[in-house]
């Protein structure tokens, strides 16, 4: 009876003590009832190399990775950024396969390091290493036949991606790239262009410069590979590049160096002694609205600080109104031819022409030595009457635009320094304008105007000067003398001399 005794007394004693495990277990059950739905399946912690099997609905993204780590033993670290919910059914796969598979499905990307693996999401993978997850890299070798490693490395290396490395070998003519297989095709399509015998080609310069040319071929030859030799001594251009590359420089180059065509620029320059009785100078107003085809462009002001006349008035006339317009102009007074300059202008470059002369001073600098003071004399010239400046640029459609800078000075007086230089002192009236003129038209400009007054005295020459009786003996008369310049130009466009023979010829007669 004691035996039984005690057996039942020890029973209930361990009944006892065992009780708070039981509920402990249930508590825990009932903790993975909430993590797992009822579905899952196979929760067993079957250890890193044995096989998981899953089978979850709607279950949050970071608790099914708790759930992977506790049936792997891995340690597993999700990002904040990592968010949603996700349906899996896992049938005996292992860690790895298991983990590439979700990560996958969701876009993600991980990192692991020993037992340690860093889920992140594939932005922020990209943001750290500087590469994406799911490109793979690979690797090519390319063993050049013809082009220079080098080359062809300056071409490719703006083709490759962020994880691209290229390691190029010219002693072997070898490239090795490594880098994601989109952009490998990429490259290996330039470098299959790119690895072709060079032609060469050897052009003749006759009319262009060899700075624009070498501005020109730069724009044209494959970067990297073609090469460019310029001699100016033989006018001579060599080119090495790809033979469809050289298709297109030949085209472009007979395009290029081309006769520079010219403009033949007529001028006559008149002088008008303005008559008393027309105060304001030739009216051009009058003269432009006497001729139905004559083009008034603009008036343009002149210097103000060098003359006191207001404008240059600017118009465009046929060749046959000529005559009629120096008829006009003799009723304003006398006129008288000063010059009739002939220049033949290349395109778009500048051409001068003066009427005048060089008025020269002399100028000294003096420089202290140890005993004496050395005096260098220079001599300074400047130049006085009518400068043009034409600048013509030829249209496609025959007209002719040109940059006109008529300038119209004379000395004044002079000014006698300390030193004892005589410096004149020039009076200058000058303008700019840009005209449009038809191929033979002519181009008048107008309204250069000076002024000059001057003391004339004749008598007997030592009683004219007697102090009272003085006038007497002689006569002093002051004279107010207005002139106007007026500027004839007619540009005609030319390819030659000859078309300058035929201009004379056709004058002569």
């Amino acid at each position: 009876m004691k035996r039984i005794g005690y057996f039942f007394l020890g029973a209930l004693i361990m009944l006892v003590m065992t009780k708070p495990i039981f509920a402990q277990d249930s508590q825990q059950a009932e903790v993975a009832q909430e993590v797992l739905p009822a579905e899952a399946a196979n929760t067993q912690n079957t250890g890193l190399s044995d096989k998981i099997s899953l089978d979850l609905k709607g279950i949050d993204i970071n608790e099914l990775f708790k759930v992977l780590s506790t049936k792997s033993g891995i340690t597993i670290v999700t990002s904040p950024e990592i968010k949603g919910r996700i349906t899996v059914f896992i049938d005996n796969l292992s860690f790895n396969d298991t983990l590439d598979v979700i990560i996958s499905m969701q876009d993600l990307a991980y990192e692991r390091k020993g037992n340690v693996v860093k889920v992140m999401t594939a932005s922020e993978y990209e943001k750290l290493y500087g590469k994406k997850f799911s490109e793979p890299k690979v690797t090519r070798t390319f063993k050049l036949a013809y082009a220079k490693p080098a080359n062809v490395l300056n071409v490719i290396n703006s083709l490759k991606s962020d994880i691209g490395k290229i390691i190029s070998d010219e002693a072997t003519g070898t490239i090795i790239i490594m880098d994601a297989p989109q952009s490998m095709l990429v490259m290996a399509g330039a470098i299959k262009e790119l690895d072709q015998p060079l032609e060469t080609v050897v052009f003749d310069v006759n009319y262009a410069r060899f700075a624009d040319i070498k501005n020109l071929l730069n724009d044209l030859i494959t970067p990297g590979v073609g090469q460019i030799i310029l001699d100016e001594r033989s006018s001579k251009v060599v080119v090495y590049d790809l033979p469809q590359r050289l298709a297109r420089i030949k085209k472009l180059m007979k395009e290029f160096d081309e006769q520079s065509r010219q403009v033949l620029i007529t001028g006559e320059i008149l002088e008008v002694y303005i008559a008393d009785k027309f105060q304001s100078g030739i009216e051009w107003d009058k003269i432009f609205s006497s001729l139905n085809n004559l083009d008034v462009v603009a008036k343009f002001p002149v210097t103000p600080a060098l003359s006191s006349y207001g404008k240059i008035s600017v118009g465009t006339l046929a060749s046959n109104d000529y005559n009629i317009v120096i008829n006009m102009l003799s009723e304003y007074g006398a006129t008288k031819v000063l010059t009739r300059p002939r220049i033949v202008a290349v395109n778009k470059e500048e051409a001068k022409i003066l009427v005048g002369t060089r008025e020269a001073y002399v100028t000294s600098t003096q420089s202290q030595g140890e005993s004496t003071t050395i005096t260098a004399e220079s001599v300074q010239f400047i130049d006085v009457g009518l400068k043009l400046v034409v600048v013509p640029t030829i249209g496609a459609d025959g007209f002719i635009t040109m940059k006109i800078k008529p300038e119209v000075s004379s000395v004044k007086s002079t000014l006698t320094t300390t030193a004892g230089t005589v410096v004149p002192i020039v009076q200058t009236s000058q303008s700019e304008t840009v005209v449009r003129v038809q191929d033979g038209h002519t181009l008048i400009i107008g309204g250069l105007l000076k002024q000059e007054n001057t003391d004339d005295s004749s008598g007997l020459p030592k009683l004219s000067r007697m102090p009272v009786l003085g006038y007497l003996f002689g006569n002093k008369t002051k004279e107010n003398k207005r002139t106007e310049l007026v500027i004839f130009i007619t540009p005609t466009i030319i390819t030659g001399t000859s078309n300058i023979g035929r201009e004379v010829s056709n004058e002569s007669k």
